[in-house]
């Protein structure tokens, strides 16, 4: 999508815009040297510019784009990127805010009911009546001998169905004890997750600078319009 804010310069114009940088940052543009960023341009967002100190042995570096409006268009690419490719690194509650937690449990239980059964089929008779007991079901009296009968199906299924519940109560917590990190991305495989509007939202609740900047997460606007951001 192009940019819909006019910039006061021609962007394409890479003299032009390393004057315009040079003043912001009162710097000779005699010492300044600028390049198309190759890998942020990659996002079909526009052009960015990269900006450097010639000669420095710790040269300060920039990243410039047209306007506020790449700056955002720019953002969201990435974050919908980083989405799609490592959702681990968002909040997980952030993560949960877009996933739809009655789609992803009601996904999750017949797997995890299935599962539950036949680990309580291979239960003794002793350990299922104390699980059972344990649930808050009343289990069969002792025989004379001090034994219990062997329990039927219905009360094994009644008592997988009660610890599905448990484990499910918060789905996403189920999915984070199995998989660690791994947790957001099988959640968002399993019920999916509306990618642009998690999207957007990240953006504009930190902002698109936060997501550019890896220097100290803030952006600035020249005179003409152009948005920087330092990168070291």
């Amino acid at each position: 999508m192009a940019p819909k804010t006019k910039t006061k310069i021609d962007f394409d114009d890479e003299d032009a815009v390393l004057d315009e940088m040079a003043r912001e940052l009162d710097i000779d543009p005699a010492d300044l040297s600028i390049q198309e960023e190759s890998g942020l341009s990659g996002f079909n967002s526009g052009t960015v510019y990269e900006i450097t100190i010639r000669g420095g042995k710790h040269g300060k570096e920039w990243k410039v784009v047209e306007n506020e409006d790449q700056e955002r268009e720019l953002a969201l690419a990435i974050v919908t990127q980083d989405l799609e490719q490592e959702p681990e690194i968002f909040n997980k509650d952030f993560i949960e805010s877009h996933i739809n937690m009655k789609r992803l449990k009601d996904d999750l239980w017949s797997d995890v009911l299935n599962m539950n059964i036949e680990t309580l089929e291979d239960r003794s008779d002793d350990e299922f009546w104390r699980e059972y007991e344990g649930a808050g079901f009343d289990a069969p009296e002792e025989d004379e001998d001090g034994e219990r009968s062997e329990p039927d199906q219905s009360q094994i299924e009644e008592l997988a169905e009660k610890q599905t519940e448990e484990q499910l109560s918060d789905p996403m917590q189920y999915l984070d004890d199995l998989y660690g990190n791994e947790a957001a991305a099988k959640a968002i495989e399993i019920a999916g997750i509306d990618i642009d509007a998690a999207a957007e939202e990240a953006v504009d609740t930190d902002g698109p600078a936060h997501f550019l900047s890896s220097y100290d997460g803030s952006s600035y606007t020249t005179k003409s319009g152009l948005v920087y951001w330092r990168v070291n």
